[in-house]
């Protein structure tokens, strides 16, 4: 480039000597001022000059040309040498894929399976995740939905979820009211220790970090109102949703789960509500305007008898057992209270033992309606 320059810089020199006057010797002719001087007219003096001018501007712009395109090329090399001196990323580590919900569930014939979906995780990128897989709850078998997933470099993860379409038989549904309590963490121990998944009828007790663990651990979770103050709720339909709506609202707050499954406190047949209806037949009103308005309510077919009748944890397991259906078990306990959670293990054992299955409740599940006495 340094050549390139210098020859440029000679060729303009040589235009310019060529074309630059000689000296002119004396003569004893006289020359008009005017027109010559020096040997030349003023036309050619003022030509000549421009020539200069323009060679000289010519020269300077060329040679920032070649200055400007010499700075490109050591900017270029300097920025290879850099990215030269660089490390190199080697990623080896695959994404990863965490299920929302049990690896392995189970849905009765005839309902509605309702895919959980699955979160994946990077040390780099967003990978995209992908779902492959479908579940006919028409037709009893077991069902694998596939979780994969691939990072910007290559690496693959992978996880799957078995979803067992079962018919209705010997089905076991632990439901717990009031909490969460002192005792609902023991619960979903046990819970959880047997894979066992269960519905949980909520109030305004508790921490949210207890109902939010319900959630993340797979258990269903049903509104029981906020207040459980049946003297408030019973007043009118208006006080009973707007209780029961605060709860639904605290439960999506702490979950993101907005919940339609519902349970009266007293259960449906309750006729304690008659003590403040003002002779309203108020449960009449409820229980149809729960459909009118999108909920499911449940009630129950199996009392364990934790409300009122015994405190024995030994009486509780026997209540239960001895009550459990060929068909649905929709259980009633309470997880506020020490001594029905005790019974839980011993409970889940038996079912286990003696062929039931444990499921949560959702819209399509037996409901276990009680007759309307108000």
């Amino acid at each position: 480039m340094l050549k390139l320059f210098m020859r440029s810089f000679r060729g303009v020199a040589q235009l310019v000597e060529q074309r630059s006057p000689k000296p002119c010797v004396a003569s004893s002719s006289l020359a008009t001022p005017a027109t010559k001087y020096n040997g030349l007219s003023m036309a050619k003096k003022r030509r000549y000059r421009w020539f200069r001018i323009i060679g000289f501007v010519l020269f300077f712009m060329f040679g920032l040309v070649n200055l400007g395109m010499f700075l490109v090329v050591m900017i270029l090399e300097d920025e290879r040498y850099i990215a030269s001196l660089k490390p190199e990323i080697v990623d080896e580590q695959a994404p990863t894929i965490v299920l929302n919900g049990a690896s392995e569930t189970k849905v009765l014939v005839n309902s509605k399976y309702e895919e959980p979906g699955a979160e994946v995780f990077d040390n780099r990128s967003e990978p995209e995740l992908k779902i492959e897989g479908e579940v006919n709850t028409s037709i009893t078998g077991d069902y694998v939905i596939k979780y994969s997933a691939i990072d910007e470099v290559g690496n693959e993860a992978e996880a799957t979820r078995k979803v067992s379409v079962i018919e209705p038989y010997r089905i076991i549904y632990l439901t717990f009211d009031d909490g969460p309590g002192q005792y609902t963490a023991e619960l979903l121990d046990i819970l959880k220790k047997y894979n066992i998944h269960a519905t949980f009828f909520v109030t305004g007790a508790g921490s949210d970090e207890l109902l939010k663990r319900e959630y993340e651990e797979g258990h269903a979770i049903g509104l029981h109102t906020f207040s459980h103050n049946y003297s408030y709720i019973y007043t009118s339909s208006d006080a009973f949703w707007a209780d029961l709506i605060r709860v639904q609202e605290r439960v999506e707050a702490a979950t993101g789960y907005k919940s339609f499954l519902m349970r009266f406190p007293g259960g449906s047949s309750n006729t304690v509500s008659r003590r403040y209806d003002g002779r309203s037949r108020i449960m009449t009103t409820l229980t149809r305007e729960a459909g009118e308005r999108g909920f499911t309510y449940f009630d129950w077919n199996i009392t364990s008898g934790d409300a009122g009748e015994t405190t024995s944890t030994d009486v509780i397991v026997e209540n239960v057992i001895y009550q459990l259906k060929e068909g649905s078990s929709i259980v009633l306990q309470h997880d506020i209270k020490g001594f029905s959670v005790a019974a839980v293990e011993r409970i889940i054992q038996y079912g286990l033992e003696n062929g039931y299955t444990f499921m949560k409740l959702d819209a399509t599940s037996p409901t276990a309606h009680h007759p309307v006495n108000n």
